[in-house]
């Protein structure tokens, strides 16, 4: 019985045109709603839209989500619907406050997933009627208007509606139809190093970033990725932050040779080059918004809003890309980069809160619609950009995973999840995710090592144990991710350590990713700070093949039970160990049927001190 009946909202005076496009993929029904509002004649001021109603059956229905700020993304909601539920964001980036996903249980396990494909601020409303419930999703009415007229139709933003009769089912089958239908694909999945946290923009040089390059080469990896630092004019002491826009000044006393001569000498190194760049923002000393003015985005005259700057309200620190002057400097910007780097890999980042966005009306956009056109810009300045470079891996960061929807994904390869990623919250983080994004859409780091100091990001090699470093890297191998730490301090044994591990993530995981491979959470979410899960446990399946990853956290006890999902029943699967630091005697079930592995589960016991395993389930041919 279908239970999503999927309505358009009525709305008088507008001529309202539906389009509702079944995506097909193994485990759900997912449909993307979209919408479009025009007149054939006249005007009308459209302040409140949604894309699309949503109409369930009776019965009892709980609302699970996530909340979402700087380090702390992914955290679980849940309520029982009985009231009015309202759930969405003001701050202009689609997860600053919560993630734009909602998934709605009923008694017997039914399960609708909504989920707004918008980057800007979008709303999910949830109102209990007598016979179910009523769900309108789509771009949030908060400070927005758009004039329609004949020659200027709306389009709002897309929703995704995925049911199944599990929770389980309909998140799978979101994230598989993203895969198959929404995101970009990428030819590889290159093993990356970003040199970010241990030497944010204080310590990095050309000498410092081709030592950890050439180390990087030798452990397997495919890329080493400069961040920021290599911009805003040659001054040592310069600080990212306040100098962002101004690309076209290098930093020389950093980089003698520029972001060219370093892109240079990392290939003859032996890797591949990548590059960070914060496109949109504009740091208060950035000399671009003077010399370009009809570049900045303002939102003046507005007592409702105040700007990123005290003493400038309408100051919002970034370019209007609802502007084609805006559209076309990003473009150059990136293209140039891109260009004179030779980068295999562009990570694009956006540390601030435009909120309602810009109201100049001399961009090209109105008063109120500037935030919606500055995220098309930005869609369509990224679909532009990989057209031109179709070796690149675009990343979408933003100030961790504070800008993670369907929308953006829809237009760059992976998410960056968040800043902070010691291996307890990665994999909170993870089991978040995975219930909307599809593992090659995912990134993250394995636990960095930082130069600066936070509370859960101590990670120090020189006393690092071999277990806790397998378990580092084994949070992160069922989707792609990279490595921040020293590589230079790296000991004998840990380089061995990332070698063999990046061997069997090429082997085993990154060939399910190719092949639409999607995580599924095989536990309760673990939590931060102690709490939740203790033995959390994931399984990556592409088609009959599968790798389940599972972590023994602070407190798990001394032997699990994991039970794998999607198994032919009458087949027999034979269980192995994937990797080093665990040993047979970890595994008490190493083959079963399908039905039993389901039913009984596959016992890991913590017999060898291991903290971490990774196993392959794999069908035996002829049983």
């Amino acid at each position: 019985m279908t239970l999503a009946d999927l309505r358009v909202p009525a709305v008088a005076g507008l001529d309202l045109r539906p389009e509702h496009q079944h995506l097909p993929n193994p485990y759900a029904a997912v449909t993307r709603c979209d919408l479009t509002a025009s007149r054939a004649d006249g005007e009308l001021v459209v302040t409140d839209l949604p894309t699309v109603e949503v109409r369930l059956g009776g019965g009892e229905w709980t609302a699970n989500w996530f909340t979402s700020d700087w380090g702390d993304e992914f955290t679980p909601q849940q309520e029982v619907v009985t009231a009015p539920l309202h759930l969405g964001i003001r701050t202009g980036r689609s997860s600053k406050g919560m993630h734009p996903w909602l998934c709605l249980t009923r008694q017997d396990g039914h399960a609708v997933v909504v989920s707004p494909a918008w980057s800007g601020n979008w709303r999910i409303d949830v109102e209990p009627v007598p016979d179910g419930l009523v769900v309108r999703a789509g771009i949030s009415p908060w400070a927005f208007a758009r004039t329609v007229r004949p020659g200027r139709a709306f389009r709002a933003p897309s929703v995704y509606v995925a049911e199944a009769d599990t929770a389980d089912a309909a998140t799978a089958g979101l994230a598989s139809a993203a895969s198959r239908w929404v995101t970009p694909r990428t030819p590889d999945f290159p093993l990356t190093w970003n040199h970010w946290w241990p030497y944010e923009d204080q310590e990095i040089d050309e000498a410092t970033f081709l030592a950890n390059a050439g180390v990087a080469r030798d452990l397997g990896y495919d890329l080493a990725v400069l961040d920021a630092g290599w911009f805003g004019g040659a001054d040592a002491g310069s600080f990212w932050w306040q100098v962002r826009g101004d690309w076209a000044e290098e930093n020389t006393v950093r980089f003698p040779r520029g972001t060219a001569g370093l892109a240079t000498a990392t290939r003859e190194a032996g890797v591949a080059f990548g590059v960070w760049c914060e496109v949109e923002a504009i740091g208060d000393d950035a000399l671009v918004a003077a010399r370009h003015p009809e570049l900045v985005a303002r939102r003046d005259d507005d007592p409702g809003f105040h700007g990123a700057r005290e003493d400038d309200p309408g100051w919002l620190g970034y370019v209007c890309m609802g502007s084609p002057q805006g559209r076309a400097h990003v473009l150059d910007t990136l293209d140039g980069l891109v260009t004179r780097t030779g980068a295999r890999w562009l990570k694009v980042d956006f540390n601030l809160d435009p909120g309602p966005g810009c109201s100049r009306t001399d961009h090209g956009h109105e008063a109120g619609d500037g935030l919606y056109e500055h995220y098309c810009g930005l869609y369509e300045v990224l679909d532009q950009l990989r057209a031109r470079h179709p070796q690149l891996v675009v990343e979408d960061c933003s100030s961790g995973g504070l800008r993670l929807d369907l929308g953006l994904l829809g237009h760059v390869h992976c998410g960056f999840l968040s800043d902070p990623d010691w291996t307890e919250f990665q994999l909170q983080l993870l089991w978040g995710v995975s219930k909307m994004l599809p593992a090659a859409s995912i990134f993250h780091f394995s636990e960095s090592q930082w130069r600066t100091t936070h509370p859960r990001q101590q990670l120090d090699p020189k006393t690092l144990s071999l277990d806790a470093f397998d378990a580092s890297l084994r949070a992160v191998m069922l989707h792609r991710f990279a490595l921040s730490l020293k590589l230079v301090e790296l000991s004998p044994a840990q380089r061995q350590r990332v070698r063999d591990h990046a061997e069997v993530y090429r082997c085993h995981v990154a060939p399910l990713l190719r092949e639409h491979g999607v995580i599924r959470a095989l536990t309760a979410q673990p939590r931060r700070d102690g709490a939740g899960e203790r033995w959390p446990a994931f399984q990556l399946s592409a088609g009959s093949r599968h790798v389940v990853m599972a972590i023994a956290l602070d407190g798990a006890p001394q032997e699990t039970v994991v039970r794998p999902l999607g198994l032919a029943p009458d087949s027999v699967y034979r269980v192995s160990l994937l990797g080093p630091g665990a040993d047979a005697q970890d595994l008490a079930t190493p083959t079963g049927t399908g039905t039993a592995l389901g039913a009984d589960g596959i016992t890991l016991r913590r017999t060898s001190g291991a903290t971490s395993w990774l196993l392959l389930v794999e069908e035996v041919p002829g049983k």
